[in-house]
């Protein structure tokens, strides 16, 4: 299989209304960096890729055609506590506050497009 060394094998698409602001929210939370901006026109995007660490998660506004949807995504970060912290500042609702479970120190919290992020350090 040949894949392009930006990417991996398997990333989410996320199809939401307001991609602008989706991606403002990943860099501040996450601090997600622009891997690639197609914009669809000056308002909306057609097709955007953001990078934390080596993943990507694909993006783009929410048309007619393809609707918005809400998804659900975990990920491994340095510090549940400061992302957990960052997300409710910018108005994502806390699912599960932080707390060590088997697994690791994990929370969780529901951003302002329906999507669920679950964060984790490992141990």
């Amino acid at each position: 299989m040949k894949i392009p060394s930006q990417y991996l094998p398997v990333m989410p698409y996320l199809i939401i209304k307001d991609a602008k602001a989706f991606k403002i929210f990943m860099m501040d939370v996450f601090g997600a960096t622009e891997q690639l901006l197609v914009p669809r026109d000056e308002h909306l995007i057609m097709h955007g890729e953001l990078r934390i660490g080596d993943a990507v998660i694909m993006y783009a506004d929410a048309t007619e055609k393809y609707g918005a949807h809400p998804s659900g995504m975990f990920i491994y970060v340095e510090n549940v506590d400061s992302i957990y912290t960052k997300a409710l500042a910018k108005g994502a609702k806390s699912l599960t506050p932080p707390a060590k479970m088997d697994y690791g120190y994990s929370g969780g919290f529901e951003d302002a497009w329906g999507n669920q992020w679950w964060i984790t350090q490992g141990e």
